[in-house]
């Protein structure tokens, strides 16, 4: 007994020596919407309804015994829809900084991820605004996101940007605790991104390929592999900003066996508070008998604490289906603490 109190006790020691060049910080944030569609040509009624999302980060980072920087966190999300476990597969990581710009962490939702995009936009981006069933995605992303498997990844940043490649060894699985961990019947699969600006002022960049292999019982991949690729850029000069996507997806169920999205955006700052923007993506849907088209107005307004953004998406051909058409009016409310 006095043996494992001591062990103990040294334990505990360790534990606080090292909390003490250790930073914890607590922050926050949380969207409140209110979205109103219009349909027709789908069955579907018209409707409205209010949306939320508020999320609670934790972040710790400092020193190791060694030297070498590590940096660990979770976040806790609480969407309308969300429940149970999904609550807590946001953003989980443990990081090691073995050198400087190099970092390799054990993660889930975390890092550089190829649901992003470089096309200027000033809130959020169309496939948050439509309510559900569009084609159109602003990255190399594959029918869930590989981003939100717990896996692995080492990045590296130099003056031009961050280079990342990321592994899971099963997608769809976030990971159980350590009692009774969990699975899912997808099989592996890894990502590749890149984000910078080539050393060039105003220019913004993201290079972006995604692979799950095929597995027979999966959602995403019963039938082949799944693949996704994507390049986007932005350039800023002065109050504009434009630029354009391509992103080409080979789905993996045999229903949809490929989609290609071509995208083009560009905003107006009128004031240090006032931006517009206009954003139109047009996806080429394998299974579809018409090309999707998504047209999307937005206002936004910096309050200080709080930003107001109103958006207008004009969808034609939802998903691929003629005369399959929707009108999406938006409010959005965002604030950080």
């Amino acid at each position: 007994m006095k043996k494992k109190l001591l062990v103990t006790t040294a334990i505990s020691t360790i534990a606080l020596s090292s909390l003490a060049v250790a930073e914890t910080k607590i922050t926050g944030s949380m969207d409140i919407s209110l979205s109103s569609r219009s349909a027709s040509g789908t069955g579907a009624a018209s409707d409205r309804g209010f949306g939320r999302e508020s999320q609670l980060n934790v972040a710790n980072s400092g020193d190791l015994n060694n030297g070498m920087g590590y940096a660990a966190g979770f976040s806790l999300e609480f969407d309308g829809s969300k429940t149970g476990d999904s609550t807590s597969n946001e953003n989980v990581y443990l990081d090691f900084m073995p050198a400087d710009g190099t970092t390799l962490s054990l993660s889930v939702d975390h890092g550089l991820h190829t649901d992003s995009s470089a096309v200027p936009r000033v809130s959020a981006p169309a496939n948050s605004i439509i309510f559900s069933g569009e084609s159109y995605t602003q990255g190399a992303d594959l029918d869930g996101h590989i981003k939100e498997s717990f896996g692995a990844f080492v990045a590296q940043k130099f003056d031009g940007g961050t280079i990342q490649a990321r592994f899971v060894p099963t997608k769809d699985d976030a990971g159980g605790d350590n009692d009774n961990i969990t699975s899912s019947d997808a099989g592996s699969a890894y990502d590749v991104n890149f984000q910078g600006n080539l050393g060039i002022e105003g220019l913004k960049l993201n290079l972006q390929y995604a692979k799950a292999d095929k597995a027979a019982n999966s959602d995403d991949t019963s039938v082949r592999d799944a693949k996704g690729k994507a390049a986007s850029f932005g350039y800023n000069f002065g109050q504009f900003a434009v630029g354009a996507a391509k992103i080409d997806r080979e789905l993996g169920t045999a229903t949809t066996a490929e989609n290609n999205t071509t995208e083009y955006g560009a905003t107006f700052a009128a004031s240090d508070t006032l931006s517009v923007g206009i954003n139109y993506a047009e996806t080429e849907v394998d299974n579809g008998s018409n090309d999707e088209e998504i047209m999307m107005l937005q206002v936004a307004y910096n309050l200080g604490p709080v930003g107001v953004a109103v958006s207008y998406a004009d969808i034609e051909n939802l998903g691929g289906s003629a005369n399959t058409d929707e009108e999406v009016g938006s409010i959005r409310f965002s604030t950080k603490f």
